[in-house]
Formats: C-alpha cells, sequence, structure tokens
C-alpha cells in the first residue's frame, strides 16, 4: 500500500513539475516572440523614417532648383509664357515638398516610441533637410543636400549599431 502512495505521490510530482516546465517554456517562447515584433517594428520604423526623408530630400532638392531656375529665367527672360510654365512647374514641386514633409511625421513620432535612443540622431538628419529650403544658390543647394544626406547616413549608421547591439 506505501508503495502505491509513493508511486501516486510520485506520479502526481512529475506531472505538476512537467506542467510547471511547459508553462514557463511557453511563457518564454512569448517573450520572445514579443521582443522578436518589438525589433522588426523597430526596424520598419528606422527603415519609413529614412525613406521619408529621402522623399522629402529629393522633393526638396527638385522644389529648390526650380526656383532658383525660375528666378534665373524670370531676371533674362520677360515671356509671360515660359514664367507661367516654370510657376506651374514650381507650385507642383511645393506641393509635392509640402506633402512629402507631412509624411515624415508620422514615421518620426513612431520612431521616438519605439526607439527613442535615436531620437537626436533623427531630429538631426530632419533638420539638415528641411534647411535646404534656406539655399542661396545651386552650389549652397548641393551642399545642403549632401549634408542632408550625410545625416541621414548617420542616422541609419546609429540605428543598425543600436539595433545590432540589443539596445534598443
Amino acid at each position: 500500500m506505501w508503495a502505491s502512495i509513493v508511486a501516486v505521490l510520485g506520479t502526481l510530482a512529475g506531472a505538476l513539475t512537467a506542467g510547471l516546465l511547459a508553462h514557463r517554456a511557453a511563457r518564454t517562447a512569448r517573450a520572445e516572440q514579443r521582443a522578436d515584433r518589438y525589433r522588426e517594428d523597430q526596424i520598419a520604423a528606422v527603415a519609413d523614417f529614412a525613406a521619408a526623408l529621402d522623399a522629402h530630400r529629393s522633393a526638396m532638392f527638385h522644389r529648390e532648383r526650380l526656383a532658383m531656375e525660375e528666378s534665373s529665367a524670370a531676371a533674362v527672360q520677360r515671356d509671360g509664357v515660359a514664367s507661367a510654365e516654370m510657376t506651374e512647374h514650381h507650385q507642383e514641386a511645393q506641393t509635392k515638398s509640402h506633402d512629402t514633409r507631412a509624411a515624415i511625421t508620422a514615421p518620426h513620432v513612431r520612431l521616438q516610441v519605439l526607439a527613442p535612443a535615436l531620437a537626436v540622431p533623427a531630429q538631426t538628419a530632419a533638420d539638415a533637410t528641411y534647411a535646404m529650403r534656406k539655399a542661396n544658390s545651386r552650389a549652397d543647394l548641393d551642399a545642403m543636400r549632401r549634408t542632408a544626406k550625410d545625416a541621414s547616413a548617420a542616422f541609419v549608421n546609429a540605428a543598425a549599431t543600436l539595433l545590432a547591439s540589443g539596445r534598443a
């Protein structure tokens, strides 16, 4: 009889231990899945922000280049047709640059929430892109574009370093 009691208690203890181990393994797997999803969300936030910056930098470059060409053409030629056509193109470029700037906001906020350690390099890259609006000459615009590209590259490098280290 004692042998039966010991056998039943051993079976119960084994089942309890197996259940606890299975619960712990499931909890660990869920935590790893959450961490993987969070990391994927961070990578997506970095990629979305970098793409939005690239689109805005391109739109700003095109807009400012058109504005410079328009002012040069207006100074050389006072033809109403040519000026109106360039103005229309410039207005389209300006609308596109406004749209691309607005498209930066959501990825920027998402990035700040998911990877706050990247807030400073992200803001630096955004500011360098926004600064292209203040170009006074084509050489100035080219230099500002290069600065904005470098700041974007520095942001991506900071993100890669942070995400590779697992500290994000």
